[in-house]
């Protein structure tokens, strides 16, 4: 959002003195945006908050207003006057509007804005936006998710490296968060090392994934400081309204509930709200996979069983064969987000049974603590079959 202001102010101060060439190139900047590109030309100009649809009609209205002005007036009449003209006398949504310089009130309200080391929008920016997110997210039945981030262990980094460091540090999360967002979307320094995302209309399958972009990003940015290679991580809580909350004003607790529940996982992961405390999402997943006890010894005790769905922390499946809580079994699941596609081996715990007719089994395994790499490859796996079917 920041990079496409600023591409909107360039152009205002470049063709200022030539109004149809600065339409032209706004509307052309609006063709490769999405048209998100109208509400924030209205709010530039007048400081008016305008719905992306009423906003880019209003647009169509002035500069039609513009044409038939110069045709009365049989003169050039400047777009700045026309947006006046048009919203004190035929929308009406100005009553008492007053001129100033937009470099100068851009500054200003910059600072007010801002937090001025990672350009991220600021915590009291923050409150205010997300006040005006839920009341419209109420308003209109959307709904709206919370993505919480605190950078793992990084008073460690400023104890290591010093404060220097950790300033970069956060100038580059903050950098990679912008780049992956959407136009819609906010970012803010909350405070310290931890930041927020508001993502408008968005539900908790698109929150997961963005947040699981966002972490892996974070992961894999090497951080250069005085020669030296940084790595950092990141955990993130994420939650939903109104699927969470019905209020909607305790979302961000929420958030930073789910927060804590990816710090207590083993940090580097984003944790998803749950009052259930199922805190990742599983998928439909039917796959044969094979399954042996691990207490009998035989090698040849490996059974092929048909999976139903399937999680970070565990997996679902039917069985002609029964368990007991408590077994504890090895899986071999054919999952293709590894280099080389195949079976990914996991152990797990039977934490769940249900008996079918004809001897048919419904049993559920949580995985037991898995290395870093394997939660990661099953995490990618995940997020990628929601990517096929949402985006």
């Amino acid at each position: 959002m920041s990079e496409i202001r600023d591409e909107v102010l360039t152009c205002l101060e470049t063709y200022s003195k030539d109004d149809d060439k600065l339409i032209n190139e706004l509307e052309k900047i609006a063709l490769s945006s999405e048209e998100t590109i109208y509400p924030l030309i209205i709010h530039i100009l007048t400081h008016l908050d305008l719905a992306a649809e009423n906003a880019k009609l209003c647009w169509k209205n002035i500069t039609d207003h513009r044409k038939n002005l110069i045709k009365i007036l049989k003169r050039n009449v400047n777009l700045r006057t026309t947006i006046c003209d048009y919203f004190c006398s035929i929308d009406v949504s100005l009553k008492n509007p007053k001129v100033v310089e937009i470099h100068i009130f851009e500054n200003k309200d910059k600072a007010s804005k801002y937090d001025s080391l990672t350009g991220l929008y600021n915590r009291s920016y923050f409150d205010d936006f997300l006040k005006r997110e839920i009341a419209r997210a109420e308003r209109h039945n959307l709904e709206l998710s919370i993505l919480f981030f605190d950078l793992d262990d990084f008073k460690l980094v400023n104890d290591s490296y010093g404060h220097l460091a950790g300033d970069l540090i956060l100038k580059n999360v903050a950098k990679i968060i912008k780049k992956e967002i959407r136009i819609e979307d906010m970012a803010a320094r909350y405070g310290g090392e931890e930041m927020v995302v508001i993502l408008p209309q968005s539900g908790k399958i698109q929150g997961l994934i963005l947040g699981e972009r966002i972490r892996e990003a974070i992961e894999e940015y090497s951080h250069q400081f005085k020669k030296e290679s940084i790595h950092v991580t990141v955990s993130g809580g994420l939650a939903t309204f109104p699927g969470d909350t019905d209020t909607g004003a305790n979302i961000l607790k929420l958030a930073d509930t789910a927060l804590y529940e990816a710090k207590g996982a083993g940090k580097n992961n984003i944790s998803v709200y749950s009052a259930l405390k199922r805190r990742y999402f599983r998928i439909n997943f039917d796959n044969e996979i094979q399954v042996k006890n691990i207490k009998i010894k035989d090698l040849k005790n490996h059974i092929q069983v048909s999976s139903k769905n399937f999680s970070k922390t565990g997996i679902l499946f039917e069985s002609n064969q029964s368990f007991k809580i408590g077994d504890k079994l090895e899986l071999s699941i054919p999952i293709h987000s590894t280099p080389k596609p195949g079976l990914v081996n996991v152990t797990g715990t039977v934490v769940r049974l249900e008996v079918y007719d004809n001897n048919r089994y419904e049993i559920g395994v949580s995985f037991i603590e898995m290395d870093k790499d394997l939660v990661s490859e099953i995490q990618k796996y995940i997020t990628k079959q929601f990517d096929k079917i949402y985006f």
